[in-house]
């Protein structure tokens, strides 16, 4: 049997099909036709082949953006810890002022003490030269 796909008597547009008693089924149609379909059939299998590269890359770059999310949210832990020093750290300067004052303030205390315990101890050097020299005069 010869096959009608070799002759080219269809029309354009005109498509016809022809079951054989095995069951395969012939699809008969014009030539620039069947190229058009393979060439879309072509570019679909090129289309589908560049889906699963552009899925892969999706998917790679969306385990990239949740890593950098990671990462941000790391940072900015650590951006409020290093505030949490910071402030920590203002507060640490600010007892050591109140313990500088505190001190200033003994300082001058202990100065005042130590000036009058001089006077008292001169008063008494003083007096006990002084009181036997009158005690004698008194007496004498």
């Amino acid at each position: 049997m010869v096959l009608p796909a070799v002759s080219q008597t269809i029309s354009k547009g005109e498509i016809k099909t022809i079951v054989n008693q095995k069951g395969d089924t012939l699809v008969m149609m014009h030539l620039k036709d069947t190229k058009k379909i393979l060439t879309d059939l072509l570019q679909c299998e090129v289309t589908d082949s560049l889906l699963t590269v552009y899925v892969e890359r999706d998917s790679l770059n969306t385990d990239k953006i949740i890593l950098k999310d990671k990462l941000i949210e790391k940072l900015n832990l650590q951006n409020e810890n290093y505030v949490k020093i910071v402030s920590n750290l203002e507060m640490v300067v600010k007892n050591k002022d109140e313990i500088i004052i505190y001190k200033d303030k003994t300082i001058k205390q202990q100065e005042k003490e130590i000036r009058k315990q001089k006077i008292l101890k001169n008063l008494g050097f003083v007096g006990s030269v002084v009181l036997p020299v009158i005690t004698l005069i008194i007496l004498l």
